[in-house]
């Protein structure tokens, strides 16, 4: 992807697609890179944060499409018992905007949560409704702070500006995995 934005620096509108594309692999990352860009000139922070925000809506769509898909086949669908489907079902329409916020501040649960919202058939206007708004908060709150710091390390760092935004962005993406794990493995702690 690094190759990519450096052979299309200068043309805007092709790093907002790629900008688009990117959020459908870690979405953190894309706003980072998205605010790094905006900070450099490079694109506007609102073509930025248009790309941003619609490829994070539509990439959230497909994922839940992916678990209504799955639903259908019966082998997967096989897979879990009636009565946890029953119960999940009853856990996620209870909390919808809980499970969506928690996928979205939480690393790794993003893509289980919302295929899970498919498979266990959430209403798709609700669940649609409740993400395009989360994405409408949290896109520009990261953005917005992330722009702030690539402005300010530009201005000290010059060109090792990048290194040190890359420096950053590793930094969070390990706490995030790390806070993940640590919940993950406290919960198989308790279900013993």
């Amino acid at each position: 992807m690094e190759a990519l934005i450096e052979q299309h620096l200068g043309n805007p509108l092709v790093l907002a697609a790629l900008l688009f594309l990117s959020t459908f692999v870690l979405e953190e990352a894309a706003i980072l890179l998205g605010a790094g860009l905006a900070a450099s000139g490079e694109m506007t922070a609102t073509l930025a944060l248009i790309a941003l925000g619609a490829g994070m809506i539509v990439s959230d769509l497909c994922l839940y499409g992916l678990g209504a898909l799955a639903v259908r086949h019966r082998r997967i669908a096989a897979w879990v018992a009636q009565d946890r489907l029953d119960q999940g079902r009853r856990l996620l329409h209870r909390s919808t905007l809980a499970a969506a916020l928690l996928a979205r501040l939480v690393p790794w649960l993003l893509f289980p949560i919302f295929v899970a919202s498919g498979f266990l058939r959430v209403g798709f206007r609700r669940f649609a409704a409740i993400n395009a708004v989360i994405v409408l908060i949290y896109v520009p709150a990261v953005f917005y702070g992330a722009f702030g710091i690539y402005a300010v390390l530009m201005e000290w760092l010059g060109p090792w500006a990048w290194l040190a935004g890359a420096a950053v962005l590793m930094a969070v993406l390990w706490a995030g995995r790390a806070v993940a794990r640590r919940y993950l493995s406290g919960t198989d702690a308790s279900d013993r």
